[in-house]
C-alpha cells in the first residue's frame, strides 16, 4: 500500500468534507494517510485517525516542502481551488519525478485560464467535482475524471414538524410562515443582491414570508447586508434573520438551521458544485440555482427545485471565467410558484430528498480511490526509486597524515584555498589523500587546488 499526503482542508468546509471522506476511505483501504490543512491552526484535535499538519498562518510552499521531505509520500493528493495546485507544482521543493500528483478541483465557470490548463496537463491525474467541469476541461483539451460530491444523511436529515415549529419559535418566526433561506458565505460571487431583490419582489405582498441568511451580516471586505442590501431594497428588517440570530437562540446545528426553511437558494454567478444545495435536499428542502455551471445537474429541469434562467454578464476575476446573473423575472415567478403551490413544492422536495440519498460520500471516495491506485500503478517504477538506498561511496583503505590506519576517498572536485604558502598546502593535501593535485589559478587573489 502507498503513503499518501492529502493537501486541502479537514475543517468543516466543502473541501473539508471531501478531504475527510477520501482520507478515511483510503486509510480503510490500507493506505497510509497524512493530511495538511490550510485552515487548521493545530490548537485542537480534528478527531481523525491520522495526523494532520497545521498550515494556517504558515508559508504554504515552504511547509509542504518540509512535510514532503520528512514524510516522503508516494503520492500527493490536492483538494482545493486551482491556484493552490499551481503553487504546489511550481513553488515547492517536491520532487515530482519520484512523487505522483493527483488533483481534485472545482471548475467555477468557463473558460478556464489557459495557464491553468497547461499546468493541469503536468499532473498524473486530474479530477473535478461536476459534470460541467469535466466538459469544460475536455473542451479545452484536458481530461478530467469525476469526483461526485456527496452528503452525510446521518448529519443532514429532516426533522419532524413539531421540532421544526419549535426552531422557528426560537427565532420569532410563525410556524406556518414561508421561509426562504440562503446558506452561503457573504461574498460577491454568491450574488446576494439578486437574492435579496428577488425575495423582495416575489413576496412584497406576503407578510408571512421570511428571509433567512446563514452568513455574516458584514463581510471581511465591509459588505454590510443589512445596511447596503436589505435597507436599500426596502425590505423590512423584521422579516430577515441571520446566522448570528440563530446561534444566539441556541440553534447551533447546521442541520437544524436547514430545517427552518421551506425553500433554499444560492444564485452564485458561478459555482463548481454548491454543497449547500445537496445538504438542503437531504433535509427535504427544494433548492434554487441558476442554469450555469453545476446548476442543471443538481436541480434538473425544475424536478428538485427551481432552475433559474441565466444571462451572461461580464468576465469575472476567477481566471477570466464569465459571471452569469439570474434572470429576475424568472426568479420571481418561480419563487412565487413554490409558495403558491405547496403540493408541487412538496413533490419537488421529495424528489430532491431521494436524489440526495443516492449521493453518498462513499461513492465519491471510491471514484478517487480508483484514480489514485491507477496512478500508483502507472508510476510504480518512479516511486520505487524513492525507496532504493543510495549506493555506498567507493572507499579505499589508506593511511592518515598522522600514520593512523583509516580510509581515503578519491576526490574529483576543486578545493578553494586561501594561504600565502599555497604550494606547501597543495603538497600536504596530496600526501594526505594520496592523489595527484593540480593547481588551477582562480580569478582574484584566490587559487583553486
Amino acid at each position: 500500500m502507498a503513503r499518501i499526503l492529502i493537501f486541502g482542508d479537514f475543517v468543516p468546509t466543502g473541501f473539508g468534507r471531501i478531504c475527510r471522506a477520501i482520507g478515511l476511505h483510503l486509510q480503510h483501504a490500507g493506505h497510509e494517510i497524512m493530511g495538511a490543512c490550510l485552515q487548521y491552526d493545530g490548537l485542537l484535535p480534528l478527531g481523525l485517525p491520522f495526523h494532520v499538519a497545521a498550515l494556517n498562518g504558515r508559508d504554504h510552499g515552504a511547509a509542504l516542502t518540509g512535510i514532503w521531505a520528512a514524510y516522503q509520500p508516494d503520492l500527493v493528493l490536492g483538494v482545493q481551488d486551482f491556484p493552490y495546485h499551481v503553487m504546489m507544482r511550481h513553488a515547492t521543493g517536491i520532487d515530482w519525478s519520484t512523487t505522483a500528483q493527483v488533483v481534485i478541483t472545482p471548475v467555477d465557470g468557463a473558460p478556464i485560464y489557459s495557464d491553468w490548463i497547461a499546468t493541469a496537463k503536468t499532473f498524473d491525474s486530474l479530477m473535478t467535482i461536476s459534470e460541467f467541469g469535466q466538459r469544460v476541461f475536455r473542451e479545452q483539451g484536458c481530461t478530467a475524471w469525476l469526483c461526485p460530491p456527496g452528503v452525510d444523511t446521518n448529519e443532514f436529515y429532516r426533522l419532524d414538524d413539531t421540532r421544526r415549529a419549535e426552531l422557528r419559535e426560537k427565532l420569532d418566526i410563525p410556524p406556518n410562515a414561508f421561509v426562504v433561506g440562503v446558506m452561503a458565505m457573504n461574498q460577491g460571487r454568491k450574488d446576494f443582491p439578486s437574492m435579496v431583490a428577488g425575495f423582495k419582489r416575489a413576496f412584497s405582498d406576503v407578510s408571512q414570508a421570511y428571509l433567512y441568511l446563514d452568513c455574516e451580516r458584514t463581510s471581511p471586505a465591509g459588505w454590510d447586508i443589512p445596511k447596503q442590501l436589505v435597507a436599500v431594497e426596502g425590505l423590512e428588517a423584521a422579516r430577515v434573520r441571520y446566522r448570528d440570530d440563530a446561534l444566539r437562540a441556541g440553534i447551533a446545528s447546521l442541520n437544524e438551521r436547514y430545517n427552518l426553511l421551506d425553500v433554499h437558494m444560492v444564485l452564485a454567478h458561478r459555482e463548481g458544485f454548491g454543497l449547500p444545495h445537496i445538504e438542503a435536499m437531504a433535509t427535504g428542502v427544494p433548492t434554487v440555482a441558476i442554469d450555469y455551471c453545476s446548476g442543471h445537474e443538481i436541480i434538473g429541469d425544475d424536478e428538485r427545485g427551481a432552475l433559474i434562467k441565466a444571462r451572461p454578464g461580464t468576465l469575472g476575476t476567477w481566471g477570466g471565467a464569465r459571471d452569469y446573473y439570474a434572470d429576475m423575472d424568472d426568479l420571481v415567478a418561480k419563487l412565487r410558484l413554490l409558495y403558491e403551490q405547496p403540493a408541487e413544492r412538496a413533490a419537488r422536495a421529495a424528489r430532491a430528498l431521494a436524489w440526495a440519498r443516492e449521493r453518498t460520500w462513499e461513492r465519491a471516495a471510491r471514484a478517487v480511490q480508483s484514480v489514485v491506485e491507477d496512478v500508483l500503478t502507472r508510476r510504480a517504477s518512479d516511486l520505487a526509486r524513492k525507496r532504493t538506498p543510495l549506493a555506498e561511496a567507493s572507499v579505499q583503505a589508506g593511511v592518515s597524515p598522522a600514520g593512523i590506519p583509516g580510509a581515503s576517498i578519491h576526490l574529483h572536485a576543486p578545493i578553494y584555498v586561501m594561504a600565502s604558502n599555497q604550494d606547501e598546502v597543495a603538497m600536504g593535501i596530496g600526501k594526505a589523500v594520496k592523489q595527484q593535485i593540480q593547481r588551477l589559478e582562480a580569478d582574484g587573489e584566490h587559487s583553486a587546488t
